[in-house]
């Protein structure tokens, strides 16, 4: 909290209590926050409140979902905008949970050669770690599975990402990550939720990645939008982060490389071909996730290599 007693406010916070499965432009927002302000959202598991004890166990069905998000309108903000998104800290709940079932993403179904039946793990979270084990303890990399703003007309389900940002579950939306989302409805209406505690390339599991509730806290910018910018972009400490979201795979891979070429051209001066070349040398790219209705691919480049 900010001190009152030097005239300023505390950062305000919007809670769990209202949330949506929805990307969508009718959702009604929980909180209106100016620009340049941050703000505390609680965000819920992504299979909703069931998750009570380090007893309790996923199962199909439990909860409701997909990936329930609070929504936040930023004032002010129109269509054609670009909406800057700071994330400053998220700080996991103390549990957690992974797993997946028969036919619910084709990722285990395609390892697989005898039925597994549900699969499923609850962890504790804390002091940094999450408790696998009595033998293993992983360290915690939060992220924000889901972010995203509400599309112009469609109506999203939260299970898909997009050019709205939405379901993309990219682990580099975290902590010192700034992500910047197209704005496309009047106040943007932000939507958040889906937290993971950590989560491996692929998201194979589907159910994450330890999924979890989480406090997260983020300040809001609004900045001029790149003209060839139509897909999310991540700026961190190292890179530039573009992200494409399309099946089959490879098309989400163009996209992403794609739109980092125009970013290298339109913002640092470089030749469209010569970023081809350079990006043909120092590209870094992976597919995030391999289980949503669209497959998500991040191209980046380390801004040592940018002058």
């Amino acid at each position: 909290m900010v001190d009152d007693k030097r005239g300023v406010a505390p950062i305000r916070r919007v809670t769990r209590d209202v949330t949506y499965c929805t990307h969508s432009r009718f959702n009604e927002p929980t909180l209106i926050v100016s620009p340049g302000e941050t703000f505390v959202a609680e965000t819920e598991l992504c299979t909703g409140d069931w998750l009570k004890s380090i007893d309790d166990r996923w199962e199909p069905g439990i909860g409701f979902g997909p990936n329930p998000t609070i929504v936040v309108e930023i004032d002010g903000v129109q269509p054609g905008d670009m909406l800057a998104v700071h994330i400053d800290d998220i700080q996991p709940d103390e549990l957690g949970y992974t797993g997946f079932a028969p036919g619910q993403n084709p990722f285990p179904d395609w390892i697989r050669h005898v039925e597994w039946g549900v699969v499923t793990k609850t962890v504790r979270i804390r002091d940094g770690l999450i408790e696998w084990s009595d033998d293993l303890k992983l360290p915690i990399k939060p992220m924000i599975g889901t972010l995203g703003t509400a599309p112009a007309v469609e109506v999203f389900s939260n299970a898909w990402p997009g050019r709205h940002g939405g379901n993309m579950d990219v682990q580099e939306v975290c902590p010192g990550a700034t992500v910047y989302l197209l704005v496309n409805v009047p106040g943007a209406l932000l939507h958040i939720g889906d937290v993971h505690a950590i989560q491996g390339d692929g998201e194979i599991n589907c159910g994450g990645g330890i999924e979890c509730r989480a406090e997260v806290t983020l300040t809001v910018n609004l900045e001029p939008k790149p003209e060839r910018m139509s897909w999310p972009r991540i700026v961190d400490d190292t890179h530039l982060i573009t992200v494409g979201c399309a099946r089959p795979a490879e098309d989400a891979f163009r996209i992403a490389v794609e739109q980092l070429i125009y970013w290298l051209a339109d913002s640092y001066n470089i030749d469209e071909r010569d970023a081809f070349l350079l990006l043909g040398q120092v590209l870094e790219a992976r597919c995030t996730q391999f289980v949503d209705p669209l497959y998500t691919y991040v191209a980046k480049i380390n801004r040592k290599y940018l002058r």
